[in-house]
């Protein structure tokens, strides 16, 4: 089986795209992470990330 890369994405990274992470963390078929789109958020979102 393949394994999937899941980027999960919001504003701040502070509630929704955690969130979402921590809801698909137990999957054994993918790689999740969560990142922010503003200038402070606490994970921002890079090319490396999207990568």
């Amino acid at each position: 089986m393949r394994t999937r890369n899941l980027l999960f994405v919001c504003s701040r990274n502070r509630l929704r795209s955690p969130t979402a992470e921590q809801v698909s963390a137990g999957r054994s078929d993918c790689v999740v992470a969560s990142a922010g789109t503003d200038h402070d958020a606490d994970e921002p979102v890079t090319a490396a990330w999207l990568a």
